[in-house]
C-alpha cells in the first residue's frame, strides 16, 4: 500500500491473502493432534463437515437438505450418510408426513465427536494465542468484535 493524501484502506485481495496466510499457520499448528484425533475416530473431513452441519443445523433434515448444505451431490451425501449411520454417529428417522423421507440428526457420539473435535480445534488456538503478547491479543480482540462471523447472520 502506498500512502497518499487519503487513508488508504486494504484491498479485500490483500487481507484475503493475509487471512490465508493465517489459516495455514493456524491450521498447521493442530494439525497433528486434530489428524490424530481423525484417525481415533475413523473420519474423514467429508464426515466432520457433515456431522458439523447436522449439529449447527439443529434440527432433522433430509438428505436432501443436508446435500445442499454441504454443497455436495445427493449420491454423495447419502453414501457419507450411510457411512456415519453404520458409526453410530447419524440417526435416520422416518419423516412424520412423507414416509419415503428420512430425516437426519446426530446421535449423542456424532456429538460427542463434533465436541472432541472442536476441543482439540480450540486447544490449538487456545496455544497460539497464548504465544501472542497482551497487545497483540487486545487487538485481535477488537478486530474480531465488529466481524460478522455467521454468514447466515446480518453483521
Amino acid at each position: 500500500m502506498q500512502a497518499t493524501g487519503a487513508q488508504a484502506h486494504t484491498a479485500p485481495a490483500e487481507l484475503a491473502s493475509a487471512l490465508l496466510h493465517l489459516w495455514h499457520h493456524l491450521m498447521k499448528g493442530g494439525s497433528k493432534q486434530l489428524y490424530a484425533l481423525l484417525d481415533e475416530l475413523d473420519l474423514g473431513f467429508s464426515h466432520v463437515k457433515a456431522l458439523h452441519a447436522l449439529t449447527d443445523l439443529d434440527c432433522a433434515v433430509s438428505v436432501k437438505e443436508l446435500a445442499e448444505e454441504l454443497g455436495m451431490s445427493l449420491p454423495g451425501t447419502s453414501r457419507l450418510v450411510e457411512a456415519l449411520h453404520r458409526k453410530g454417529l447419524v440417526d435416520r428417522r422416518e419423516d412424520a408426513s412423507d414416509r419415503r423421507t428420512r430425516r437426519l440428526l446426530p446421535t449423542a457420539a456424532g456429538r460427542e465427536a463434533v465436541e472432541r473435535i472442536d476441543t482439540a480445534r480450540l486447544q490449538s488456538l487456545e496455544g497460539w494465542t497464548a504465544s501472542l503478547t497482551p497487545q497483540q491479543r487486545d487487538a485481535l480482540a477488537a478486530a474480531l468484535t465488529d466481524l460478522p462471523l455467521d454468514p447466515r447472520s446480518p453483521s
